[in-house]
């Protein structure tokens, strides 16, 4: 099929596809991206889902419900597309079926589906005083994860091609029922930024291993890392930890006495490159992730990445990471990386690894799966 027969609508929630953004992380940056290099080649739109409330986690699922008209005109309207593309699988569709559209949903990681609730922990409202206003905003929240978990599983099933971006998730979706002809691999990327070149110019006499991140929640893992540093009798060692400082109020609490250890906040999109590069070392140690890009960003600035060996981190995305089997273990390959460096030889490969991730190759290769389901 030529490029000029396919026509696609995409959906995502508002401000996924914002021209503006050059920056972000997760779902949004991933439609951004896929939309922004994807119209250069093929007939694309999209469409916008208020986006969830912040407050009240249901409301997002309700507006999904109320805007159901906003999306079923498409089926009322003249546009004739042949694909139907919800690079967010939380996003609540009704697939009702049109002539051929074919629909497409991204499926990043079975998080919701395999541990909803233990890897992602619902947290309590703290900073209310209220019991009941705390009690009601924790079983709201509850309410909605669940709603929000059956949304995913609805979309999974009823799609009729799955992309998702790694071996793993594959694997996951495969024993969850689908059948391995109805779901293709492509791999994320990582923003040009990442290939700058690296000036190493650090400015102070500390040896650096850091952890970017967005919050904390359980698979993250954070309590591996910190376990590693406090069993390093190192006084010139820093472990700098960035993220949302609101989720990391208990942790922050818990290893104030060691002064070595610093919670740094949000770390600036715009800012980001530069946080790697004041880095020597880091260190990624999650039970679980559909993917782990900064694992690649990490490598594309030169850094050796350190993760949890028994985590499940795809393959495609582990191939050049230090494994660490325990906290003790992760604090002896960091005295190694700070007494002998990184290998010269294995850093080379990692950083043309890392770099070998573009969004334009994600773009070109879901092109190809858009060819390929209209045949």
């Amino acid at each position: 099929m030529e490029n000029s027969d396919i026509k696609v609508l995409m959906v995502g929630r508002k401000g996924y596809f914002d021209k503006g953004n050059e920056y972000g992380s997760g779902i949004p940056r991933y439609a951004n991206e896929l939309y922004k290099n994807l119209k250069r080649y093929i007939n694309i739109d999209y469409i916008e889902f208020a986006s969830p409330s912040i407050i009240f986690p249901g409301f997002g699922v309700l507006s999904d419900l109320l805007q159901s008209e906003k999306f079923f005109g498409i089926h009322k309207s003249n546009l004739e597309y042949n694909i139907i593309h919800n690079p967010d699988p939380g996003i609540r569709l009704s697939y009702k079926k049109k002539n051929n559209l074919v629909y497409i949903t991204t499926a990043h990681d079975l998080i919701p589906i395999l541990e909803p609730g233990v890897v992602n922990n619902i947290p309590r409202y703290g900073i209310l005083k209220s019991k009941i206003v705390n009690s009601l905003l924790y079983h709201i929240n509850e309410i909605s994860m669940t709603l929000g978990n059956n949304t995913v599983k609805e979309n999974i099933s009823n799609s009729d091609y799955l992309i998702c971006n790694s071996t793993q998730t594959k694997k996951e979706l495969i024993n969850f029922g689908i059948e391995s002809g109805k779901i293709s691999v492509i791999n994320l990327g990582i923003d040009k930024r990442f290939f700058k070149p690296i000036e190493q110019d650090k400015k102070i006499n500390m040896f650096i291993i850091g952890h970017i991140g967005g919050g904390l929640i359980y698979r993250k893992n954070l309590g591996f890392a910190i376990d590693a540093i406090r069993q390093i009798r190192d006084k010139n060692i820093l472990f700098e930890i960035y993220g949302n400082i609101s989720k990391y109020a208990l942790m922050l609490k818990e290893t104030k006495p060691d002064e070595r250890i610093k919670f740094m906040g949000f770390a600036p999109e715009e800012k980001i490159v530069d946080i790697y590069d004041s880095f020597d070392v880091f260190v990624f140690p999650s039970l679980y992730e559909g993917f782990g890009m900064p694992i690649l960003e990490a490598q594309a600035r030169g850094l050796p990445v350190i993760i949890y060996k028994y985590g499940k981190i795809p393959k495609e995305v582990r191939k050049y990471c230090f494994e660490a089997e325990s906290p003790e273990h992760m604090a002896q390959i960091i005295k190694q990386l700070k007494e002998n460096g990184y290998n010269e030889k294995e850093r080379k490969k990692a950083m043309e690894y890392a770099r070998s991730f573009t969004w334009e190759k994600t773009a070109k290769e879901t092109l190809e799966v858009y060819k390929r389901v209209l045949e």
